[in-house]
């Protein structure tokens, strides 16, 4: 329909148009609306009403790329910004990027001092590659920034992030820096944006390397340089230069941060402790940074500095909520669970009370059992808060099923799903129920609903396959599924898992060891431990196999599917 009245619109204009004349050989071969200039005679004012008035029906009726040629044509005719602008942005919209570019140079043209109309003009120009004028952009936009009294680099990382062309990005910023030489807030974004879109370390190395180089005492700088460092796997370069830049700038919180974080990762695990300290007694009653280093603590599994960095925490005051819930997560860590009951139930507000609870009913099923628990379950469940009693269902349905309580599991889930009809999650964690206690045809039911309203959906895509070639012989079918999730997460280890398994069961044994022992690098869990020893064994690896079954036994001895796996091998 819209085509119809654009072509209509034109044809009238052309009528009205007494100086402009089309003959046979010169009309158009397609229903494509013309733009027609403005000819000796008409009145522009009238052409200018005439294009704004088709990208306006152009737009009404979703023509969004014949609305951004007739808004194009209407911003050449008008010194009007505004329709500059909305000729931009509609031009954005329909993904015209050559007309978008035209119509933000007339914006910018129109309105100089428009920071958004330089920020977009900019953003196009680095994504159609031109770097050269991109830099010569943005060294505008700086000037006028800083003359208006505003901090500039937000705004210039903003546009770097709003960036498609990295490697046209990575170039304005090399041709800004040079043009401001002295400026180190420009080599700070420049630093950043090679940190975030460089692929190769050597190349983030020397643009971090040659900023410090250029400017030694920015602490900003020297953590990025050292993160660089840090990626390219040079760990110990990293923690040499954050030391030396803690030792130039003593007062410096965040040098000491980031000095801390790469401790964390540190090998030596007693280097790491003795340097921690170190940063410590220089800022005994920096809350922060014991913090930072109780959670770096924590997520390498280092309990006991951990426990110590808090329990100081703790006894400085402040913070109580936070430091109470980390301690019920040390505790539990440290399979403490009455010390983890008793901390949690000091969380009493904040941004972990919920979670606090959510672990206070797990702990309390775990150590007192199904009866003792579920009283907190339900209060949560019928909460007036929707994700935490969505929450608290999947908290309790995965629970029951770690125990085998199939039946109970299921009942518990049924109830949620009453209360949130159609919840993907709840119908997920049923699906895995269903699979355990050996429904396989409700799991499916269950998977298929997910895909039915998400059909790309990734975990109900591997799970569906998973089952079917682990349960059923419909293996052609279930690669169909894995591969669809495969293609979406190809680094993903249980999905790795799963192509992996379901090669084994279409009889391509090299292509499946291949992939599983790619997924049991990527993590040592039990399923997949168990998946490869199979596979290796088929494959007459029978010792390297046993290997396996044992280091994994060894990690989970109560791994149902390594126990069955290694007694029917035994057998």
């Amino acid at each position: 329909m819209i085509r119809s009245l654009l072509a209509l619109a034109a044809m009238l204009s052309l009528a009205g148009c007494a100086q402009t004349q089309l003959d046979a050989s010169t009309t158009p071969q397609t229903d494509r609306p013309v733009l027609v200039p403005v000819a000796a005679g008409e009145d522009p004012e009238a052409a200018l009403m005439f294009n704004v008035l088709v990208a306006k029906i152009a737009v009404r009726s979703g023509e969004h790329g014949e609305a951004a040629r007739y808004y194009g044509a209407a911003a050449l005719m008008s010194d009007d910004p505004a329709i500059a602008e909305r000729a931009t942005r509609i031009a954005l919209f329909a993904r015209d990027f050559e007309q978008a570019q035209r119509s933000a140079d007339r914006w910018l043209r129109l309105a100089p001092d428009s920071l958004e109309a330089s920020q977009v003009s900019t953003v196009l120009r680095i994504n159609t590659g031109d770097a050269e004028q991109a830099a010569e952009q943005l060294d505008s936009l700086l000037d006028r920034l800083l003359v208006q009294g505003l901090d500039p680099y937000p705004t210039l990382g903003s546009v770097i992030g709003q960036t498609r062309d990295s490697e046209a990005a990575l170039e304005a910023l090399r041709l800004l820096s040079d043009r401001r030489p002295d400026d180190v807030g420009v080599h700070r974004v420049y630093a950043e944006a090679a940190l975030r879109f460089a692929e190769q370390g050597d190349a983030t190395l020397a643009v971090t390397g040659q900023a410090v180089e250029r400017f030694p005492e920015s602490v900003p700088l020297q953590l990025l340089h050292a993160r660089a460092l840090r990626e390219a796997g040079e760990v110990e370069a990293a923690a040499a230069a954050l030391r030396a830049t803690v030792d130039a700038h003593p007062d410096s919180r965040e040098a000491r941060l980031g000095y801390a974080r790469v401790l964390a990762e540190h090998d030596d695990a007693a280097y790491a402790r003795r340097e921690m300290d170190r940063l410590v007694q220089a800022a005994p009653e920096d809350a922060q940074l014991l913090l930072a280093l109780a959670l770096m603590n924590l997520e390498a599994e280092q309990l006991e500095p951990a426990r110590e960095y808090l329990e100081r925490l703790d006894a400085l005051g402040g913070r109580e909520n936070e430091v109470a819930y980390y301690l019920g997560r040390l505790h539990e860590m440290a399979d403490e669970p009455e010390a983890a009951l008793a901390a949690y139930a000091r969380v009493e507000s904040g941004d972990h009370a919920d979670d606090a609870r959510l672990r206070t009913a797990r702990l309390t099923f775990e150590h007192d059992g199904m009866e003792a628990a579920r009283e907190r379950f339900r209060s949560l469940q019928q909460g007036v808060d929707d994700d935490l009693a969505r929450r608290a269902y999947l908290a309790e349905g995965n629970a029951l099923r770690e125990l085998g309580e199939y039946a109970e599991a299921r009942s518990r889930l049924n109830r949620g799903l009453v209360q949130f009809p159609g919840d993907t999650r709840l119908l997920y964690l049923r699906g895995l129920v269903h699979e355990r206690a050996d429904d396989i045809a409700a799991a499916e039911a269950d998977f298929r609903t997910i895909l039915e309203s998400d059909p790309e959906n990734v975990a109900a895509l591997n799970a569906l396959g998973y089952t079917l070639a682990d349960r059923t012989d419909r293996y052609e079918e279930a690669y169909e599924l894995i591969l669809r999730a495969y293609e979406q997460a190809p680094d993903d280890a249980a999905i790795i898992d799963s192509y992996g398994w379901v090669l084994y069961r279409l009889g391509r044994l090299e292509e499946a060891e291949t992939q599983l022992r790619r997924a049991y690098a990527l993590m040592e869990d039990g399923e997949i431990a168990s998946n490869l020893a199979v596979v290796l064994w088929e494959r007459g690896a029978r010792d390297e196999a046993r290997e396996i079954l044992e280091a994994a036994l060894a990690r989970e001895p109560d791994h149902e599917r390594l126990q069955r796996v290694r007694k029917e091998l035994d057998e």
